[in-house]
């Protein structure tokens, strides 16, 4: 399992799509957070907080995290070695937790260069380290959690095709139903009592309860439990037999 974890990563990073990805994401941020005006410009906001960049990044991993994802379970499927790996020692548990704990790794690793920015916002406050650490802590477990849900979501998707192109499509379209689709049908109030149950069942939601600085235990377990019944989804994919 931690050779397969660390056979994920160097792919990635040694291929020129992973270095793309990666580029991009922090082209992206960089250019609204710090040059682009309008609402997301950390300058402009005139408070000593990283809101606007907590809030902007989940729309940024709709297209990220999919494209690091894509590849991951339908190559192995393309290139016929997917029932190489199966027949090892490895099962179908190992190899979807190896790659999504790969998955989760470059996540992280995508976003400690925007740890900069803290930085920035931190010498800049009146008076200097005038902004609440811990909102921004929780910020980013925020993001790490989402950004892990979204790695769990696109192996669903990879597992289930031979193709890059259809499971990035596939992984961005369902991340992008999951954040947001529940919290703006419940924002219609068409279900009445039960609007909150629909409101509960949105990532954004959660993430958005975390980003406010109050880490609750039960936003935590939620994608605790979203990242487990997904995995297990995509282990149950590669089952011999299915497809």
């Amino acid at each position: 399992m931690l050779a397969l974890y660390k056979k994920e990563l160097r792919t990635f990073l040694s291929s020129v799509i992973g270095a793309v990805v990666l580029a991009v994401f922090l082209l992206v941020s960089g250019l609204f957070h710090w040059v682009f005006p309008g609402q997301w410009n950390l300058l402009e906001a005139g408070v000593s907080e990283l809101t606007s960049f907590f809030l902007f990044t989940p729309w940024v991993f709709l297209f990220l995290i999919p494209a690091i994802t894509m590849r991951s379970i339908a190559e192995e499927r393309k290139n016929g070695t997917l029932e190489l790996l199966l027949t090892h020692p490895l099962d179908a548990h190992r190899i979807v937790w190896a790659k999504f704990l790969a998955g989760t790794t470059l996540v992280v690793a995508a976003l400690l260069p925007t740890l900069a920015g803290y930085a920035v916002v931190h010498a800049l406050g009146n008076p200097v380290g005038n902004i609440d650490g811990g909102a921004v802590l929780a910020g980013y477990l925020g993001l790490i959690l989402l950004g892990a849900a979204f790695v769990a979501t696109g192996l669903v998707a990879s597992s289930r095709t031979d193709s890059q192109v259809v499971a990035f499509l596939s992984s961005a379209l369902a991340c992008l139903v999951l954040y947001y689709g529940p919290s703006a049908l419940g924002s219609y109030e068409l279900f009445g009592a039960a609007d909150h149950v629909v409101l509960w069942l949105a990532m954004e939601t959660h993430f958005r309860s975390i980003g406010t600085g109050v880490v609750v235990l039960g936003d935590v377990a939620w994608f605790a439990a979203y990242i487990t019944l997904a995995l297990a989804l995509a282990q149950h994919h590669l089952q011999p037999g299915r497809s």
